[in-house]
């Protein structure tokens, strides 16, 4: 399991964050697998950092969320990205290929949708219309107003 797989997603974009805002202020290498660290939180604090690459849990942070805690936090992130700055590179260029994957699929599922939609004869397109917007997963009326927006977009209703 690598360092980042151990903190939330929120806590390594915001680290992230950090790190290009150069919010960390020097980190020192203690030993082979470990570092501390000083960051600027995001009012006049300096929290103390210490991480741990080979065994992430073991790091600390002594601001508000981390301390006390066995988490990864924003600062933690931060420092270790100042560290390992090849790291916040390849997961920015990850997220970057991701996104552009992601849109690939739903213009993908777009284009599906669109021309099933196009193949119904008016009553079937009534019927499934009818369906998706009244009708929930246990069969009970609902009405789903994204879902009604996102089909007038595609659908001229006579």
């Amino acid at each position: 399991m690598g360092f980042l797989d151990c903190a939330s997603a929120n806590s390594i974009w915001r680290g992230y964050d950090y790190f290009k805002e150069k919010r960390v202020l020097e980190v020192n290498q203690i030993s082979k697998d470990m570092y501390s660290a000083s960051v600027a939180g995001s009012d006049s604090s300096v929290y103390s950092v210490t991480f741990d690459i080979k065994h992430p849990r073991r790091s600390t942070c002594n601001c508000p969320h981390a301390n006390g805690r066995r988490v990864i936090c924003k600062h933690i992130v931060a420092a270790y990205f100042t560290q390992f700055p090849e790291e916040a590179k390849k997961l920015y260029e990850d997220s970057i290929k991701y996104e552009k994957e992601e849109m690939k699929r739903q213009q993908i599922i777009r284009e599906r949708v669109v021309r099933y939609i196009n193949s119904l004869e008016k009553s079937d397109l009534q019927r499934e219309l009818s369906d998706l917007l009244f009708l929930d997963q246990n069969g009970n009326m609902t009405v789903l107003s994204e879902t009604i927006n996102w089909m007038m977009i595609y659908i001229n209703l006579e």
